[in-house]
């Protein structure tokens, strides 16, 4: 049977990435009916529970290479399905989420939120991950190259992540970020497609330092997430729910900026052989 216990994690993927996807459409529902001097308010509830819903995809996508290693059930399909769930969960999925933070709660100076043009660059902005996700899943179903300890173009989890995480972070709420978050977006859509190596962890092992970097994210990410999210569900939340979220940010954005000082340069050279054809 193609279909294994292990696959089961990917569809967990998948349903993370349609919930955030579902919850973005249901807020932008719950704005519209919403008195004009709450939207603002009820957009930022809704973009809050649609980015958490990646997080729960995230999840998934973590653990399932674990579940397939533990229980000895990786294949072919395996791959091919871990790769359908990344473009649904951190391509189509953060559409739906941009769209809802840049058309209701990005505040952009000069463009009134009734404006024709604010409903554009929220549209601009909204495709840019699914557009570029669906060519990087498309080039490498026509020549997939795999390399050992590394990922070629900036991976679509990271992309995904940095998207969502950003409308969330309290940077967003600063005047004229959300002309820095549009620039970056596209920037991320750009890195999707690159050819550089990217430090991956299928295949690594991971040298101490980086080892101990991992585990200061891991544990900054999971206390955030105890402490503002999962501990207010009962009335006994002491940090901000956002602040998973900037940690988040941090940690994305330091991957994308300071990765390359670990890719030693015969990695480079041989990404650089692999895909010298790439595109003929």
């Amino acid at each position: 049977m193609f279909f294994k216990a292990k696959d089961l994690m990917t569809v967990g993927n998948i349903l993370g990435g349609t919930a955030c996807a579902l919850v973005a459409m249901e807020g932008m529902a719950r704005v519209a009916a919403a008195p004009l001097e709450a939207r603002h308010e009820v957009a930022s509830m809704w973009v809050f529970w649609s980015a958490m819903m990646m997080l729960v995809a995230f999840f998934f996508d973590v653990f399932d290479g674990v579940v397939a290693r533990a229980l000895k059930q990786v294949n072919k399909f395996g791959g091919e399905f871990d790769s359908v769930a990344d473009l649904v969960a951190y391509s189509v999925a953060p559409t739906f989420l941009l769209f809802l933070a840049y058309r209701h709660l990005a505040e952009l100076p000069g463009i009134p939120d009734d404006s024709p043009w604010k409903t554009l660059i929220a549209g601009f902005v909204a495709v840019i991950p699914t557009v570029f996700g669906s060519i990087r899943f498309a080039r490498f179903n026509v020549r997939k190259l795999e390399v050992d300890g590394f990922w070629i173009g900036f991976p679509r989890p990271a992309s995904g992540l940095m998207m969502v995480e950003l409308v969330n972070s309290e940077l967003f709420r600063f005047p004229f970020m959300a002309w820095v978050g549009l620039v970056l977006v596209v920037v991320l859509g750009f890195m999707n497609l690159s050819l550089k190596p990217w430090i991956g962890h299928h295949g690594r092992r991971f040298t101490w330092y980086l080892g101990s970097i991992l585990h200061v994210v891991w544990m900054t990410v999971v206390f955030s997430l105890l402490g503002g999210v999962v501990l207010g569900w009962f009335g006994i939340r002491f940090l901000p729910p956002q602040l998973v979220f900037d940690w988040i940010l941090i940690w994305m954005s330091c991957y994308l900026l300071f990765q390359w000082a670990d890719v030693p340069k015969a990695a480079r050279m041989a990404v650089r052989k692999l895909t010298a054809e790439w595109n003929d």
